[in-house]
């Protein structure tokens, strides 16, 4: 449908790319007022970013959307990079080019296996913790290098695992507000027994400044 305005437009800047793209659509919707969900389609991707089409822009440089990639919906923040319009059976569409700025780790590793057409990974720990909560979107949605500060910070004090390479780290977070620009985050995390013994558990707070340095309060 919109493949002769997907080949001009992603082909202005290819100068620009540091990573491959890969053409292939997928259903994605772009979030608006926090909780409705705007239909668009999907129709490029890469480890940067992606180009999709929607009938109804969102307005703003930066949004949220949710995008189903395999048998994964992963949500995202984007950057509009570029953008443009084209008529299609009397209904306008908007096209826009934009990058990745906020994404989790592990939804990050499930998008490098489809761009590079790899297995997916299992990891029943990390299904498991992600399955007793559904409100870790405040983890999901931090900047990747404030992720890396959070698993670094829990992993120095005994109370994470280190991820293996293409694995989830073993934690779920929740926010509990803003104040003075500083974000809290309620987080349990926990790490392998070894040797058969139950996995140690643990909860934890942790404080964001507006810099992104990250402090474990408890």
């Amino acid at each position: 449908m919109f493949n002769e305005l997907t080949k001009l437009f992603s082909g202005k800047q290819k100068e620009r790319r540091h990573s491959p793209r890969k053409k292939a659509r997928f259903n994605i919707s772009w979030v608006k007022n926090g909780n409705e969900l705007i239909p668009g389609v999907g129709m490029e991707i890469s480890l940067n970013g992606c180009l999709l089409a929607t009938k109804t822009p969102p307005g703003v440089p930066d949004f949220d959307i949710i995008m189903e990639i395999g048998s994964r919906k992963i949500r995202t923040r984007l950057h509009t990079a570029r953008s443009g319009t084209i008529l299609r059976e009397n209904m306008q569409w908007t096209l826009l080019g934009c990058t990745f700025s906020g994404i989790a780790a592990d939804d990050y590793d499930a998008l490098v296996r489809f761009c590079k057409d790899m297995h997916e990974v299992g990891n029943k720990a990390a299904a498991e913790l992600a399955a007793m909560d559904k409100s870790d979107d405040a983890y999901r949605m931090l900047p990747m290098r404030v992720q890396q500060h959070v698993l670094d910070a829990l992993i120095r004090l005994g109370r994470l695992d280190l991820p293996q390479p293409n694995q989830q780290p073993l934690l779920r977070m929740s926010s509990m507000g803003t104040q003075g620009g500083k974000h809290r985050l309620a987080v349990h995390s926990r790490i392998s027994g070894g040797h058969g013994s139950d996995p140690q558990q643990f909860d934890s707070v942790i404080v964001i400044d507006e810099s992104g340095a990250v402090k474990v309060e408890s």
